[in-house]
């Protein structure tokens, strides 16, 4: 007997194994082949599906009857650990169901309750009650049942959109149990998700999330989890990842701040500072004084400072600058002009600081 493997490109999990059967006479005769994946991570404490399909080479189709049955053997001694034609409990080592139609050539097996015990190679074995007994050499594949199920997978890795895109994740978590598959959940919630179980050879439930990306998204982290239930009252289990929003927006929330803060004096030093909201951060800032329809350019920055002439007190804009947009913000600057008046008394001559429209302050000359 001569093999030959077959396996897949390197980005997949599949592996086909191709068995040639050569006759007495010398001539090749049969082609059998079987298919399941190369490596199954299970969570300790749940079940698994094994995909699994074989096909059988001309002369045997018609030995594949009702009477035959499923084997799986683990290890290199290939010692029976689930036998399909035994459905008492406790008659297997490892108890399951063999879902597939070994008359359609399907082979798909689930098996309970994984514990370390399952961390080693398996094999399958057709076995009728007529000529066909076959084992499916070489044909191994390993369990790797974990005490911690894998992060889910989020597409794409990275959100890096403008405001107002239309943004649609997909959350994508294993799924090895068909009875208790994951349940997804995203944080925040942004909109209403949809789930779906893909019946892939490593089986796979996805979650999709669509959202508008706004500026309020900017920086939030969004994650999904994933919870698995588990087999015979053992607690759950969880996993999560996540990835961080970044949204490229124009100003907004532009305002000018005046420092120091309350009446303006004249004589006195105010400074005007422009801040505004956007990603990439606004850089270049411009002043104007409004007069009427007209706008006058005073400077750039961040900052201005005024020296604060009675003439000063008008209306004065800051413009942010960016290369997604622009926006402005003004202020409306009043400045006080002092006159000191000198009063009389009974004991000494007094001096006041009058606003020309209130009370600043009162000192003696």
């Amino acid at each position: 007997m001569s093999t030959s493997i077959a396996t897949s490109p390197q980005n997949t999990s599949q592996i086909i194994l191709h068995i040639f059967v050569v006759c007495i006479s010398g001539v090749l005769c049969l082609d059998f082949a079987a298919l399941m994946p190369q490596n199954i991570e299970a969570l300790s404490g749940s079940c698994v599906a094994i995909p699994c399909s074989f096909t059988l080479g001309t002369g045997y189709e018609s030995s594949l009857t009702a009477s035959c049955k499923g084997i799986w053997r683990k290890g290199w001694r290939r010692v029976h650990v689930f036998d399909s034609s035994l459905t008492g409990t406790g008659l297997n080592t490892i108890q399951g169901n063999l879902t597939g139609n070994l008359q359609q050539k399907e082979c798909t097996t689930i098996l309970n309750d994984f514990t370390s015990y399952f961390n080693d190679y398996f094999c399958f074995r057709l076995e009728c009650d007529n000529a066909l007994k076959y084992n499916f050499p070489g044909l191994f594949f390993f369990f790797t049942p974990s005490e911690y199920p894998s992060k889910p997978t989020l597409s794409p890795a990275t959100v890096d959109v403008m405001e107002g895109a239309s943004v649609s994740l997909i959350c994508s978590a294993a799924a090895p149990c068909p009875s208790l598959p994951p349940t997804l959940t995203w944080t925040p919630t942004l909109s209403d998700s949809v789930e779906d179980l893909q019946e892939t050879p490593n089986r796979v439930i996805t979650s999709l999330l669509n959202f508008t990306a706004s500026h309020v998204h900017h920086g939030e982290k969004i994650s999904c989890t994933a919870l698995y239930k588990r087999q015979a009252g053992k607690s759950d289990k969880s996993s999560k990842t996540y990835l961080t929003v970044t949204v490229l927006y124009p100003p907004k929330n532009t305002s000018v701040s005046v420092s120091p803060s309350g009446s303006v004096v004249e004589g006195s030093s105010v400074t005007l500072t422009c801040s505004s909201n956007a990603n990439p951060a606004v850089k270049n800032y411009t002043w104007y004084r409004v007069n009427g329809t007209e706008a006058v350019t005073l400077g750039s920055g961040e900052s201005f400072t005024l020296d604060s002439k009675a003439s000063d007190s008008g209306e004065y804009c800051c413009e942010a600058l960016h290369a997604l947009g622009a926006e402005k913000a003004t202020v409306l600057i009043l400045i006080h002009n002092l006159i000191v008046k000198c009063y009389q008394d009974a004991v000494l001559p007094r001096c006041y600081k009058q606003s020309i429209y209130n009370w600043l302050n009162m000192t003696l000359c």
